[in-house]
């Protein structure tokens, strides 16, 4: 496997940081110097100029006047003494005529600057000075100070930009080749190759994950590579020939594999027949050859299967006949691949009885073909399989910000008046509770592909699961103006039954969602009823749930509980969904041994009803039937507090999670404390005096297991309601906090009235903890 040079990047981008830092700074730099200092030192050449001028002419009128020319050159030789001076001029005004002329040529090196000034005695002009001076020497100052400039930023950028590259390349550019080669190495199926990496950061991420895709691939191989090895293995056994045709688009045939048996019907080796199908050809009947030809050109033309009956001739002079059977596909370079097997019938054409032996072994033979097409099929299942789980896990990590989203919009609602902001969330609120759903339903679904629902069997009563389905449903029919209705029969009113009130509630609130989604007008009705037991033991239920929405035409009533299936494409636009719902609800009713279905008429409402068998215990005590209560649990937990105050504590890590916990607890009046990890909270428990504690399961220094675990060994902690708050979704992880003496599990995100109904049933008294109590046989 050829690769580029690792070092290509590295190289440019030192070679781009090199000319995008250290040019552009050398350029404005010498820019600069170049019109700054040259502009500083033509100016102070001009004022030295200027100077000089000044000197003579306070100097010389007086000496010019008497025409001491002794004194006055004296004066000059001092300006000339100044190395740029080249030369300077005083003439007399009255003779027109030099009276002091002193010029240097030798020091003209550069450009001049001249200077001139009249020599004034009082009013009157006796005199004229001109002075010339080179530019050389502050030219070459400022020459100098460039250089000094370009030698100071370009060290400085340079060193700079060499230790940022050494950062890069031993942080960065180092370890992308180690991986690079270690990704080239599984490339080309060296699995051994071993990657050290100790860092923690992204680069060591990546090579964990790099690391556990090897194994994963040396897995895959060496599965693939068994199951070859026994292909090969069942394919020398099998009697007849087993072979792989390829017909190349240049027309040319040869056997990309082909079983030992046939060097004994042709007398030719695999590995010569692997280079071209010639010889094959040559040892066919020459009366069959060109039928053999024609008939597989014709079956790649048409894609058919290949059936041929041909002869070849024995070294005795006898002829073989041999059957030919193949199926063709089309390969990604056009070529034509021919799968099949050639047996030996001649005996099949002598007689009869050699022709049923020849029957039974084409079906020993589509069994040995059956087993392997059970096989891959398996493998496949596996592969769903593990689909199904990879979206059980990824969904935790997608429920855990949910739990933030849904449980600040809730009370950002509750905290606002302004309707178009109550709009405005209300929006953010349903796209939450529809990505939430479009969650649950694809969670469900895995995990019922990948086998790892179970139910759960315990005590409830069909008024438990109506009312909180009507609770759940009344906010959003409230907000179409629908009525939510019940009706129980009254042989089920406040009878204990066993079963799974959870899955139940499960099916019944899809069926709701939906009867409120689709219905404009009218009524929403839940209903239970007694109905003929499924399987002769037991008690029977008949749940519906019935409105007086769009209803639903007869021939798209047969898709609906079908997967990814929805009555009509335009659902989807309109009202939005996945299509898993139903299918989920079918699965969860058959899991529990029951059947759902619908009755629909289109324009006229619908009944979509479930039913299933649940146990009664022998003697159900009469219950008597509870008094009327507020439908929102909120209201319910804020009127239990109101009578008996109470404070929870809540351990959460998460200062977002803290945020959503306290508000929406503290909104039904209770007092929340909070604990930062499990230590913390086994620590409050020991001095504070607590009615409940919400309990989250990943927390630093002490997880919510052990934290668990340590609170039941305390006295006060014995009796104590343990409530697990968690994003797992899997029964392992609820089993997991039952099994370390947790009492419930409100699931991630938060829905507040489900968290609020849970919170009334603890502090109620209507549920009490029994993890401190010992076991009763």
């Amino acid at each position: 496997m050829s690769r580029k040079p690792s070092s290509s990047l590295f190289a440019a981008l030192a070679l781009g940081a090199s000319i995008g830092l250290l040019l552009p700074a050398l350029i404005v730099g010498g820019l600069f110097i170049g019109l700054r200092e040259a502009q500083v030192a033509e100016q102070s050449l001009q004022r030295d100029l200027d100077a000089k001028l000044d000197v003579l002419a306070s100097s010389l009128p007086e000496l010019l006047w008497n025409l001491d020319a002794v004194a006055a050159r004296e004066v000059v030789s001092a300006i000339v003494k100044s190395p740029e001076v080249v030369r300077v001029s005083v003439s007399d005004a009255s003779q027109g005529l030099p009276f002091i002329e002193n010029h240097m040529p030798e020091r003209r090196l550069g450009k001049t600057l001249t200077g001139e000034r009249d020599i004034l005695r009082g009013a009157t002009r006796i005199g004229h000075i001109q002075i010339e001076i080179d530019d050389h020497l502050s030219t070459t100052a400022v020459m100098r100070q460039r250089w000094v400039y370009g030698a100071t930023v370009g060290g400085q950028l340079l060193a700079s930009l060499a230790l940022v590259l050494w950062l890069l390349n031993s942080r960065l550019f180092r370890p992308l080749r180690e991986l690079g080669d270690f990704a080239n190495d599984l490339a080309e199926g060296r699995f051994s190759a071993k990657l050290a990496h100790t860092r923690q950061d992204e680069i060591g991420l990546l090579g964990g994950h790099l690391e556990h895709m090897r194994d994963a691939l040396q897995q895959q191989f060496e599965a693939q590579r068994h199951l070859i090895d026994r292909l090969r293995g069942m394919a020398e056994t099998v009697p007849g020939v087993v072979y792989q045709l390829r017909l190349a688009v240049n027309g040319e045939f040869s056997f990309a594999y082909v079983s030992e048996a046939v060097r004994e019907y042709f007398l030719l080796g695999s590995a010569e027949l692997s280079r071209s199908a010639a010889p094959w050809f040559e040892r066919i009947h020459p009366d069959d050859r060109a039928l053999v030809r024609d008939s597989l050109l014709a079956s790649a033309r048409n894609l058919s299967p290949w059936q041929q009956e041909f002869r070849t001739p024995l070294v005795d002079g006898g002829e073989r006949w041999l059957y030919g059977n193949a199926i063709a596909q089309r390969e990604a370079d056009g070529s034509v691949l021919w799968h099949g097997f050639l047996t030996d019938i001649s005996r099949q054409r002598r007689d009869a009885l050699e022709l049923e032996r020849y029957r039974h072994h084409l079906e020993e033979l589509v069994e040995a073909r059956t087993a392997e097409l059970a096989e891959a099929t398996q493998a496949a299942q596996a592969a769903s399989l593990a689909k199904s789980a990879f979206l059980a896990n990824m969904s935790h990590e997608i429920r855990t910000p949910m739990n933030a989203i849904i449980g600040l919009t809730y009370l950002a609602q509750s905290d606002t008046i302004e309707p178009e902001q109550q709009q405005r969330l209300q929006k953010v609120a349903n796209a939450a509770e529809h990505l939430l759903s479009v969650i649950n339903n694809v969670l469900d679904f895995s995990k019922i592909e990948a086998g790892k629902l179970s139910l759960e069997r315990r005590e409830f009563t069909v008024d438990q699961v109506l009312d909180n389905i009507a609770n759940m449903t009344t906010q959003a029919a409230a907000a179409k103006r629908l009525r939510v209705e019940t009706d129980i029969a009254p042989e089920l009113r406040g009878r204990p039954l066993i079963g799974d009130p959870q899955r139940i509630s499960e099916v019944l609130l899809n069926f709701a969602g939906n009867a409120v989604k689709f219905t404009e007008r009218g009524f929403v009705r839940l209903r239970a009823q007694l109905a003929p037991a499924h399987h002769g033991t037991g008690l029977g239920l008949r749940f519906e749930v019935i409105d007086s929405g769009i209803g639903i035409a007869p021939e798209a009533q047969s898709r609906l509980f079908r997967d990814f299936e929805q009555a009509d494409s335009s659902t989807t636009r309109r009202y939005g969904g996945t299509g898993l719902g139903l299918a989920i609800c079918r699965r969860l009713a058959e899991l529990m041994g029951g059947q759902v279905g619908v009755d629909s008429t289109l324009g006229s409402g619908s009944c979509f009803w479930f039913s299933l068998d649940v146990e009664a215990p022998a003697q159900a005590p009469t219950v008597p039937t509870a008094a009327p209560r507020p439908h929102s649990a909120r209201e319910r937990l804020a009127s239990l507090v109101q009578r008996q105050p109470c404070r929870i504590l809540l351990a959460e890590d998460n200062p977002v999670n803290q945020e959503v916990a306290v508000a929406l607890i503290g909104s039904a009046g209770l007092v929340v404390d909070v604990a930062a990890d499990g230590q913390q909270a086994v620590d409050m428990v020991k001095t504070g005096h607590y009615a409940l504690v919400l309990m989250d399961v990943q927390m630093p220094v002490m997880d919510g297991l052990d934290a668990t675990r340590a609170i039941r060994a305390l006295p006060e902690g014995a009796q104590l309601p343990i409530l697990a708050m968690t994003a797992n979704a899997f029964d392992e992880e609820r089993q997991r906090c039952l099994d370390a003496g947790m009492d419930d599990h409100v699931a991630k995100p938060v829905v507040a009235e489900q968290l609020f109904a849970t919170l009334h049933d603890w502090l109620s008294g209507a549920r009490k903890t029994l993890k401190g109590r010992p076991a009763t046989p």
